[in-house]
């Protein structure tokens, strides 16, 4: 008897062992899509850009991610099909008291790799950005801070804007 018990006892020990570690006590609560997040620049200090519209070319659906907004960032999601995903941005200012509207292109080239994240989070795409290339009408550079685009809340490219007098 005691030993019907005793395995009795350790069948139902294994069971909630296997419950407890089957059951997870939270969820995918971390950033679950890879987007390189875009800081923006005036000259060498980081600073809020107004005016700006930001929207995908070639992107299907409805691809404007900003809109005539004041930012000092943006995330630009990238297209796990292609290699390659341009974001047009235009930016609305007065030079010598005039309104001008600057427009530039702005192209990642990247590799999308598969990543199982977590049973929670599930699987992702990563990007290893190979290069990145803009028009010059109102950015005066680019500088990439990582080859590597995760889920990561880190700026991966930094955009420098041509600082202009009013």
């Amino acid at each position: 008897m005691t030993r019907l018990w005793h395995t009795g006892l350790t069948a139902l020990l294994l069971l909630l062992g296997a419950c407890a570690t089957a059951c997870s006590d939270g969820s995918c609560y971390d950033n679950g899509s890879s987007l390189p997040l875009a800081t923006f620049y005036v000259g060498s200090q980081q600073q809020t850009v107004s005016g700006l519209t930001v929207s995908g070319i070639g992107a299907p659906g409805d691809s404007l991610l900003a809109n005539s907004s004041s930012l000092k960032e943006i995330y630009l999601p990238l297209r796990a099909s292609v290699g390659t995903t341009s974001f047009a941005l235009a930016r609305q200012l007065t030079i010598n008291g005039e309104p001008t509207l600057l427009r530039d292109t702005l192209t990642i080239d990247y590799e999308p790799v598969e990543f199982f994240h977590s049973i929670e989070c599930g699987a992702m795409y990563n990007f290893d950005i190979t290069g990145v290339q803009c028009t010059h009408h109102g950015i005066d550079s680019v500088v990439m801070l990582t080859t590597t685009v995760t889920n990561a809340l880190t700026p991966a490219l930094r955009i420098h804007f041509t600082p202009f007098a009013p």
